[in-house]
This record gives C-alpha cells, structure tokens and sequence, in this order.
C-alpha cells in the first residue's frame, strides 16, 4: 500500500511491480494501493518514460555480478619490474575486461523489457538522423542503468591496490565524479538529456494521476 508520501514514484512504481496484492478498493477514503499505481502508469503520457521506469526496476531487482579488478587475475613474474612485469599486468587487465563483459551480458540477457527500450531510444535517434542508432541506443541505455565508474565503483578515488580501501588520488577515469562517462560523445549526451526527460515527465504523470484518484 501506499501510504508513506515521502517515497517517490519510483520507489511506489517499484514496490506496485512486484507486489502480490493488486487489490483495488474503490470505496471512498480508500488509500491508495499498488493497483492505483500500475493503473496510473499505465495511462502514463510518457510511453518510453514508463518503460525506461519498468526496466530500471527491473535492473535494480535483477542479481548483479560482482565486477573483478585486474589485480585479482594478475600473477607475479618472478622477476619483478621490467618487461615481464608489465606483460604480465596487461594480460591480468585483459582477462579481467573479458570476463566482466561476460557476465555483464548474462546480466543484461535476463532483462526482459532491456530489447524494448533500447528499440524505442533507437528509433528517437533515427528520427534526430543518426546513421548508428542501434548502438548509440543500447550504449547509452546500459550507461543509464549503470552510472557508476567502474574503476572506482562510484566511489571517486582510486583504491589501494590489493585492498578495499580508498586512497587519496582522485580517480583517473571519471576525474572524481564517481560516474562514468556517455559513451558516443555529443549523441550520447543528447541521448541521455532525452532519457532523463522522458523519466521525468512519466514521474510527473503517474504522480499527476495519483493525486487525482482518491484521497
């Protein structure tokens, strides 16, 4: 039920998606329930905006793989420094990309309304002229559900080598910010201001319609 009016929509939205009980009471002072929420977003005047929304919900429920570092693939020559070395930490970040690309794909493979969403961004990008559409899309799409750098798991500095722990440089990758960068440049940037706008506006509907129902 409904009933806390701090929790934002997407958090209702969340919760309404999964929710075992889907009775709708209609009885005047009713509070409003999960039912009232789907039905309001599925009225929603923002199609992609409700979809992007379902599929962040989606994300957010699915099991996510623990990302490895390339510390964590490296083994140490037995002499140390020099070309050996170095080989042997490049290979240790090679390993290490591929096998975290994997299971990101096995991820992704599992989210149902992922195809959907990336189609809708894709033909937006179409109709704005963009000859590489389908990648734009789908790039900017995973970049949406996961902001965080990955380098840094969102944390803004760079972590001590063979531990847990932050050190006082600022991370290289994203500069300090703790997130990564829009892929595909200025198309990507435009891509995700339309994202975040079509967000926005289906927040803004299924909260208009909520506050029309029963109070």
């Amino acid at each position: 039920m409904i009933e806390n009016q701090h929790r934002t929509i997407a958090e209702a939205y969340a919760t309404a998606v999964s929710s075992s009980d889907l009775k709708c009471d209609t009885r005047e002072g009713a509070p409003r329930s999960d039912s009232d929420v789907l039905a309001a977003a599925g009225w929603c005047e923002s199609r992609i905006g409700s979809a992007l929304l379902r599929l962040h919900t989606e994300y957010d429920g699915a099991e996510h793989p623990r990302l490895m570092k390339w510390q964590d693939f490296y083994r140490a020559p037995a002499e140390k420094g020099g070309e050996k070395e170095a080989k042997a930490k490049k290979f240790a970040e090679e390993q290490c990309n591929e096998h975290n690309i994997t299971q990101q794909l096995l991820m992704r493979s599992k989210l149902k309304t992922l195809p959907a969403v990336v189609q809708q961004v894709e033909d937006q990008l179409k109709k704005w002229g963009e000859e590489d559409a389908h990648a734009t899309a789908n790039a900017v799409v995973i970049w949406w559900l996961q902001q965080a750098c990955r380098s840094c798991d969102g944390r803004k500095f760079e972590i001590v080598p063979g531990t847990a722990r932050l050190s006082n440089k600022t991370c290289k990758p994203c500069g300090g910010t703790g997130h990564a960068r829009i892929p595909h440049g200025d198309i990507g940037r435009r891509t995700a201001n339309f994202i975040d706008d079509c967000v926005c506006r289906a927040r803004l509907s299924i909260s208009k319609r909520l506050r029309a129902t029963r109070h």
